[in-house]
């Protein structure tokens, strides 16, 4: 009877330990999907995070919590389909008006879609210009112009950034290229679509000056060339401004033998009233060459100041990219330093720094732009024949 009431005993006992393994391995199951539940949510909540992190809103976008990105699809589309803006609203009519007319001064005698968006932003630089001051309207002959929409810049005459980069995007979308304006939090550019289905950059606002003359550096760039100039960001859900052909390096780049024909080149660039030129080396340059070219604009800047004194003003800047061949392309841009060329070295003033200068310092016997050129010359210092029959015999 013992034994039994034992037997009995043990096995209630191997029951109820059979309950609660299943019971421990019920709430082991429920706390597994619990947790897998809960990162499968925290994966939806990151997802979702990323996605607003990675949203490109471009029209309706506030640049610089002032200057609004606005839409002219309605414009370009009247353009495109027919040249009818019979369907526009009022101020859109004289917005199309105004784009048309400028299109046909931009695009005369272009025949590529490439030569188009070039003209295009040689007429947008040379026309348009900086607003000043912080106003969102540029006020001519008693009317107010809005500096940040086409309308407002094609008929004032005056943008800011989002004015610029919009004004692009309308015309380039009338003659059919697709364009985005990616922006930062205080600035924006343009994104364009060319024929050989590759994006470039374009950044009018900082191409223009007071100048008539683009600054090239800011027209058909890729990412990198970007990076140097405008420091862009590359927004992820717009396409990538990888494009070779396009760039206005690769365009207009001759072919020269190697790096040493740069001086000979640039002098030929100054007396011509060129902007920029580009090289195409018949053999790669090797790397300390290319390193070596970064110290070029501080020397031949030195150089021209002592020995050209007419372009002294002149500031040089270079850049380095490959074309669609991975042939190197060196160009160098040529702007007018907005600082120089201005001192008068016989001015009352001009005296007295350089006495001040002499006093604390004493005199120099090399290029001083304090100096008269008459003096110079009687002096015997900075005449620079020898340095200019030497540094640039190889042009006439």
């Amino acid at each position: 009877m013992v034994k039994k009431i034992g037997i009995v005993i043990i096995g209630l006992v191997a029951i109820a330990a059979l309950v609660l393994i299943i019971i421990n391995m019920t709430k082991l199951n429920n706390q597994s999907e619990n947790l897998n539940s809960y990162i499968d949510r925290a994966d939806e909540r990151y997802a979702e995070e990323q996605k607003k992190e990675d949203e490109f809103i471009e029209d309706g976008a506030v640049i610089g919590e002032i200057y609004t990105i606005k839409s002219t699809k309605t414009i370009s589309d009247a353009y495109i389909n027919g040249q009818d803006p019979s369907g526009l609203n009022e101020q859109d009519k004289k917005t199309y008006d105004a784009a048309v007319k400028a299109l046909d001064e931009a695009t005369k005698g272009a025949t590529s879609d490439y030569e188009k968006e070039l003209g295009i932003f040689r007429w947008i630089s040379k026309n348009i210009k900086h607003s000043t001051g912080d106003s969102t309207r540029a006020v001519l002959q008693d009317e107010a112009y809005p500096v940040d929409s086409p309308y407002g810049v094609l008929n004032g005459k005056m943008a800011v950034c989002v004015g610029y980069a919009t004004t692009f995007r309308l015309l380039v979308n009338m003659i059919g290229l697709e364009c985005h304006i990616p922006h930062s939090e205080g600035h924006s550019w343009d994104l364009v679509k060319l024929d050989d289905e590759e994006w470039y950059l374009v950044d009018l606002y900082s191409a223009t000056s007071e100048s008539d003359d683009p600054d090239y550096r800011y027209f058909n760039m890729d990412e990198k060339m970007a990076a140097e100039t405008i420091a862009s960001t590359v927004v992820t859900s717009l396409p990538r401004a990888n494009g070779k052909k396009y760039l206005y390096p690769v365009q207009i780049a001759q072919s020269a033998k190697d790096v040493y024909e740069i001086p000979s080149r640039l002098k030929k660039a100054l007396k011509d009233d060129e902007l920029v030129f580009s090289m195409r080396f018949d053999k790669d340059p090797t790397e300390d060459e290319v390193l070596m070219t970064g110290s070029l604009t501080e020397s031949l800047s030195s150089r021209i100041s002592a020995n050209m004194p007419k372009y002294a003003n002149k500031s040089l800047s270079i850049g380095w990219c490959r074309d669609e061949n991975e042939k190197f392309i060196f160009s160098m841009y040529i702007t007018d330093n907005e600082m120089g060329g201005t001192l008068d070295p016989k001015s009352s003033e001009a005296k007295e720094m350089r006495k001040a200068m002499d006093k604390v310092f004493g005199k120099t016997d090399g290029y001083d732009p304090f100096v008269p050129e008459d003096e110079k010359k009687a002096d015997g210092v900075g005449d620079g024949k020898e340095t200019e029959t030497y540094t640039y015999n190889s042009v006439g």
